[in-house]
Formats: C-alpha cells, sequence, structure tokens
C-alpha cells in the first residue's frame, strides 16, 4: 500500500488543515481489560498500522504531515514491551514529524496558525470528544449529518471507493483464509454440535492464518434473524446453518464478507433445496448484470423481481412479479437491501451516512423493506461490494396484523405459517447468499467465488468431517 501517495492526494483536495483521529482502546468491563484494537478506517487508510491513541495533522499549506504517538514510557515498556522510537516511526510512515500526543492541543493550537481545524469523528468517543474540542466542530459518530464537514466526507470518499490492484490483492489474499472458515464450519455440522463450536471452527481458521474476524460471526440455525450472534443452539436434522463470517488482516484492515447456507448432515429437504436454488438463481442473475454506469438500487429490484417470481411458484406470493416488488409484497421474505459498499470496513464508509451512498438527488424509499437499501450509486469500476439476497420466515413480519392487511391478496399467509411450522416447529429459518464483488470496466469480478455454494457442492461438504 502507498500510504505517502494516498496522503499526498488527500492534501490536493483540502482547504482547511485536517486532524484525523485513530481511536483508542475500549474497555471491555475494567479500565485494563481491554478489546482488541482496531483504528478507524479512515486513519488505516493513510497510515501503516497506526497505533491505539494515535492522530495526525495533514496541512495542505505546506504539504506536511505530523504524526502524533503515545510517549513511550517505561511502565509501557514492562506491562506491553518497548515500543518503535517516534525516529524509527517517522522513517517507516514516511511522515513529517513525530511529536507526543499528549500535547496534541498545544502542537496543533501552533500548527493551525489560527486557521479552522477540520475533523472526523471515530468510533471511540473520547477521541471525538477531544478532536471536537480542539476544532470546535459539532461532530458525533453516531449522527451521520455531524461525522465531519460535507465537502471533506465527499474528499475521502474519492479517494477510499475505487480500489487500487493493491487493495484488491489484498482483498483477494484473504479469501483462501474465508473458505477454509466456511468449510470447517460446513464440515462439523452434524447433529448435536453446538454453534458455539461451529463459531470456534470459524475464527480458529482465521487466528491460525494471522487474521481477525472483520466482524462479529453471524452463525445460526435460526438464519431468519439477520443479524444473530448469539451461538446457544444445538444443530438438529432438518436445520439450515447459516454463516455470514469474513476474514480481516490485522494489518491493512481489508477484509472479506461471505454468507453460505448449509443443511445439518448433508441433505436439504425438498423445501429447504427449493428456497436455496431460488436465492441462488436471484444472486447469480444479480451479479451477471453487474456493470459501470449500472444503478445498484437496479440491481437490487433485478434480484426481487427473480425471488418475487420464484416465490409465486412456490405458492407463497401472488400475482405479477413486477406488481409484487412495486407494491413491496416481496419484501415479506426479502426484507432488507442487496449489499454495500466493501474494503477497509465491512461496510465501508457507511459511517458518513447516505451523503455518498444516496448521490443528490436519491433518497431512501419509505417502503417496507427496500428502505434498508444501503446504497443508490451507478457503478464504476473498481467499486467492491457485496450482492446479497435473501429469503427468511420471520414470525414478526409473518404475524403483523398492519402487513397482513396491507399485502392480504398478495401473500399466501396460510402457506408462510408452514414454514414457521418446520423442523418440529423449530421453523425453517432463512437463506441468504453473499459474494464479494469488483466492478471492472467490463462487468464483475467475483472475489469470493472459489467459496463453495453450488447446492451439491455444499451438501456433499456439510457434515463430512
Amino acid at each position: 500500500m502507498n500510504y505517502a501517495d494516498r496522503r499526498k492526494r488527500l492534501l490536493a483536495g483540502l482547504d482547511s488543515p485536517l486532524l484525523l483521529m485513530a481511536g483508542g482502546l475500549l474497555a471491555r468491563n475494567y479500565p485494563a481489560n481491554v478489546f482488541p484494537y482496531r483504528a478507524d478506517g479512515n486513519f488505516l487508510y493513510f497510515f501503516q498500522r497506526p497505533e491505539p491513541g494515535s492522530a495526525a495533522f495533514f496541512d495542505p499549506a505546506d504539504g506536511k504531515v505530523t504524526l502524533f504517538l503515545a510517549e513511550r514510557t517505561v511502565a509501557d515498556a514492562l506491562w506491553h514491551g518497548a515500543m518503535e522510537p517516534f525516529s524509527a516511526v517517522k522513517t517507516r510512515q514516511g511522515v513529517d514529524a513525530v511529536l507526543a500526543v499528549e500535547e496534541l492541543e498545544k502542537h496543533v493550537t501552533a500548527l493551525a496558525a489560527g486557521r479552522q481545524v477540520r475533523s472526523i469523528a471515530v468510533a471511540d468517543p473520547k477521541a471525538t470528544a477531544r478532536a471536537r474540542s480542539i476544532t470546535g466542530e459539532d461532530l458525533d459518530f453516531d449522527d451521520a449529518k455531524r461525522v465531519g464537514q460535507g465537502a471533506l466526507l465527499d474528499r475521502v470518499a474519492k479517494l477510499r471507493l475505487h480500489k487500487d490492484a493493491d487493495e484488491l490483492a489484498e482483498m483477494r489474499r484473504l479469501v483462501p483464509i474465508t473458505r477454509e472458515a466456511h468449510v470447517l464450519a460446513m464440515q462439523h455440522s452434524k447433529p448435536g454440535v453446538g454453534e458455539q463450536f461451529l463459531k470456534g471452527q470459524v475464527e480458529g481458521a482465521f487466528a491460525r492464518s494471522g487474521c481477525t474476524a472483520a466482524y462479529n460471526t453471524i452463525l445460526s440455525v435460526r438464519g431468519e434473524v439477520l443479524h444473530n450472534n448469539e451461538y446457544r443452539n444445538t444443530l438438529q436434522q432438518g436445520d439450515i446453518v447459516l454463516l455470514d463470517a469474513g476474514a480481516e488482516s490485522v494489518d491493512t484492515g481489508y477484509c472479506n464478507d461471505v454468507t453460505r447456507d448449509w443443511p445439518v448432515g448433508g441433505a436439504f429437504t425438498p423445501e429447504g433445496r427449493d428456497v436455496y436454488e431460488l436465492v441462488l438463481r436471484s444472486e447469480l442473475d444479480a451479479i451477471d448484470a453487474v456493470k459501470p454506469g449500472v444503478r445498484y438500487r437496479d440491481l437490487h429490484l433485478r434480484a426481487s423481481r427473480v425471488l418475487a417470481e420464484g416465490l409465486v411458484r412456490l405458492g407463497l406470493l401472488v400475482g405479477n412479479p413486477d406488481g409484487l416488488v412495486e407494491s413491496g409484497a416481496h419484501a415479506i421474505f426479502f426484507p432488507h437491501g442487496l449489499g454495500h459498499q466493501l474494503g477497509l470496513d465491512v461496510h465501508d464508509l457507511e459511517a458518513f451516512g447516505d451523503r455518498i451512498h444516496y448521490p443528490a438527488g436519491r433518497t431512501r424509499s419509505a417502503q417496507f423493506g427496500t428502505q434498508y437499501l444501503r446504497m443508490d450509486m451507478d457503478l464504476e469500476a473498481g467499486m467492491t461490494f457485496t450482492i446479497e439476497p435473501g429469503l427468511y420466515f420471520v414470525p414478526a413480519i409473518i404475524h403483523n396484523p398492519e402487513l397482513r392487511e396491507r399485502f392480504k391478496s398478495q401473500v399466501k399467509w396460510d402457506a408462510a405459517e408452514k414454514y414457521l411450522a418446520m423442523n418440529q416447529g423449530r421453523g425453517f429459518g432463512g437463506i441468504r447468499i453473499e459474494d464479494d464483488i469488483v466492478c471492472t470496466a467490463t462487468g464483475a469480478e467475483v472475489l469470493t467465488a472459489s467459496i463453495p455454494k453450488a447446492t451439491a457442492e455444499i451438501e456433499a461438504i456439510a457434515g463430512s468431517a
């Protein structure tokens, strides 16, 4: 990664000094017991292996970058080992100066020389509060409208949205690691095995290859819970396991995001096979339509129409597929968007909100389900994103009186109830199939194509350990 070139390109577009915060260590329960450190994605984009609590000052007036790090103390060396001296960090990072972050306020005041300094909020509330105090900006990481100045966010997003050859190589490098994790979970999926055990197989594969999980691993036989991070169930015959997991490089922060599903013990039920192959058909059709200039929302609608057509054949929806998608009836079973940007963060640039993902003139739909579409951009070569349609049988949706009334002529509610009663009352669950895509000059490259998803292939692997 050419971090110096990235910083140079950022500086060329700044009209005022910028203070970036990496974010610090966050306590898990008591101050010295902390969560694993992960720097803010924007800081990671410009610096190699950032230290906790560091900051950086970008000055467009002279093109210089000053890095701020924690002072090296004997106590830190005792507990955490000797740290790289400032002089060595200066050389390695290729910055103009390295100063003590403990005196950040004094140094920034001197460097800014009365100019307005901009910053970007980060997940660490202490770091954001410090940036807010120094700059005087109303920064709040939890409010996309207050993450930072709009023009600054646009500038950073323009750099990060299009992945260069080094970035794509790093994302490709992680794919065999992510593949191993998914295959191990498939192989060990037998009746009587616990979800927690499978999670161990997944995250153990990441750790053995020097990686970490890019996000909280989603692994459950309750696939209808979209972000299920509990691992309390024991697998039984008839279950379908949903695994949404990807490796992340601990050095660079780039990651994968992949979802696969498979039957416990090796064979789908007839209903499971029908739903799985419908979702797969929808995913493949959407991927086939990827090319520069295509609107991502149109990919979402295309995938939705394939699903609606199949749900009519399965006796779950009634009507013309186009009309079903237009009314939103399909979202009873496909209640989320088709995907999101991917790169340094698993939901890349999502902290910047709809300013980036919904360009001028485009707004989120108010329609149930479609309102969760995370982006509505025209695709360009070099963009990386996920495509992840799914079908789910969610009791809270199927039993919702308002939705039942709204779609009473389009949804076969009695047929949907049968899916909730399947598997000895445990319910069908849900199926989602997700791959990582890069838009090329002529179409799409599926970065994660080597991870099994063909029906016969996953049935042969499931339970084979």
